[in-house]
């Protein structure tokens, strides 16, 4: 086992920083594939975890930030979505739709989310500065991909994975064409259509 400790902090890095990013991209993914959208709940949970990150950082000394203070702004977006949210829903129900809201929403789960995990990863890790290669850059930015697009395959073909009882079971809304008794349910338009 001495090549784990002989092993350089920038690929401790890269493996802490991969596995923290692997859930939340690839259920994304599958969300996305199955459903064409992602659940309110993990919009909620994005925002608390980001929110959390946001007051952590704002009551450390500025000595322990892993960014600038001027740089925490960025994690507020969430916050801002979700008053916004509730604001436009109270005033005017129809509107939760609105795309300019949906566009604040997807941008603080997709670039809010990451760089909070990033900071809690840099904070738990301080070697994560070491991953100024460009080519470790790359891995993590090609596992992303590739559990995005696992996820999203999972998804968008769920019949081929798991069926509607599979789905019930876990709390999950049933996706378009999900497996019962061995035949592809439609479960919007309620038809079984056989395999």
């Amino acid at each position: 086992m001495a090549g784990l400790n002989e092993m350089e902090p920038k690929w401790r890095t890269l493996v802490v920083a991969a596995v923290a990013l692997a859930y939340p991209v690839g259920q994304t993914g599958f969300e996305l594939g199955a459903y064409g959208e992602l659940f309110f709940d993990n919009k909620l949970a994005a925002w608390i975890t980001v929110t959390a990150t946001l007051i952590v950082l704002c009551v450390l000394p500025k000595q322990h930030l892993p960014v600038p203070r001027s740089h925490l702004w960025f994690l507020a977006i969430p916050s801002l979505w979700l008053l916004a949210r509730f604001a436009i829903g109270v005033t005017n129900p129809g509107a939760l739709v609105h795309p300019v809201l949906f566009a604040v929403g997807g941008a603080s789960f997709a670039l809010c989310f990451p760089y909070a995990i990033y900071l809690i990863v840099r904070i738990a890790n301080p070697g994560l500065a070491d991953l100024r290669g460009i080519r470790l850059r790359l891995w993590l930015v090609a596992i992303a991909i590739i559990f995005f697009a696992a996820g999203y395959g999972i998804g968008k073909r769920n019949d081929l994975f798991l069926t509607c009882q599979e789905l019930r079971a876990s709390g999950t809304e049933l996706p378009e064409y999900c497996v019962r008794d061995g035949s592809t349910f439609d479960a919007h338009g309620g038809g079984a259509h056989s395999q």
